[in-house]
């Protein structure tokens, strides 16, 4: 009898252990399971900071656009003399409530560098939809960034002309882009892409949208600020 009694006893005494043991696990095991939450929770938070917060290398090419050209002076001072007798003299201005908007945007430019484009004309023409397309679009001398301009068709545009919108992603489809030029250079002509069917835009007079990204000459980084433009492409053939 007290045999048994004794290795019931025993037995209690080894499930108690086990229980323990188990215990003693499944407290380490959700120990862990919080502090690789919580280091995850960091690393996603810190990668997110690092993402909205800094400057990064977008793909900016390697090689300036061969066919860029440098801007001949005088027609870029002409051009630059035409925008002063153009804007505004001081006594003219008239303050707007939009105004504070504007000189706070124009500050945060300035401390991300200073860059000028402008286009001669916001009309553009190829000779056929498989061609060049024709242009004159300049980054000025004292710009402190590169840029690469690129034209975009609107998938409402290939509609209304009857073409194809299969593959049109994002409700647009780039049909020329231009390679980086620097500058104190100019683009003249870029060569037209395919629809999105793999022809040619016909001949005709289509509305596009001209995106310009700006690269840090020296460092190569994306600038947060980029231009859009409305210019017509008229195709002859």
């Amino acid at each position: 009898m007290d045999n048994e009694i004794m290795e019931r006893d025993n037995a209690q005494t080894t499930d108690e252990n086990k229980r323990k043991k188990h215990g003693v696990r499944d407290i380490i095991g959700w120990i862990i399971n919080i502090l690789l939450t919580a280091v995850f929770i960091l690393v996603c938070t810190f990668s997110l900071y690092r993402r909205y917060d800094e400057p990064h290398i977008f793909e900016k090419p390697a090689a300036a656009d061969e066919n860029q050209q440098k801007i001949d002076p005088q027609k870029d001072d002409n051009q630059k003399k035409t925008d002063d007798s153009s804007a505004p003299k001081d006594d003219d201005k008239q303050v707007t409530p939009d105004q504070t908007d504007t000189s706070e945007e124009e500050s945060k430019a300035e401390t991300n560098g200073h860059f000028t484009v402008y286009s001669a004309g916001d009309v553009y023409t190829a000779e056929n939809g498989s061609g060049k397309l024709h242009c004159d679009v300049r980054n000025v001398e004292d710009s402190t960034h590169d840029i690469v301009m690129s034209l975009y068709i609107s998938e409402d545009e290939l509609i209304a002309h009857g073409l194809s919108t299969n593959g049109v992603e994002d409700g647009k489809w780039l049909i020329a882009q231009s390679g980086l030029f620097e500058p104190g250079y100019m683009i003249g002509e870029v060569q037209l892409k395919t629809l999105p069917d793999g022809s040619y835009l016909p001949a005709g007079s289509y509305s596009l949208n001209m995106s310009e990204r700006f690269y840090d000459h020296e460092t190569g980084v994306l600038s947060p600020y980029d231009a859009n433009i409305p210019v017509t492409l008229e195709v002859a053939n």
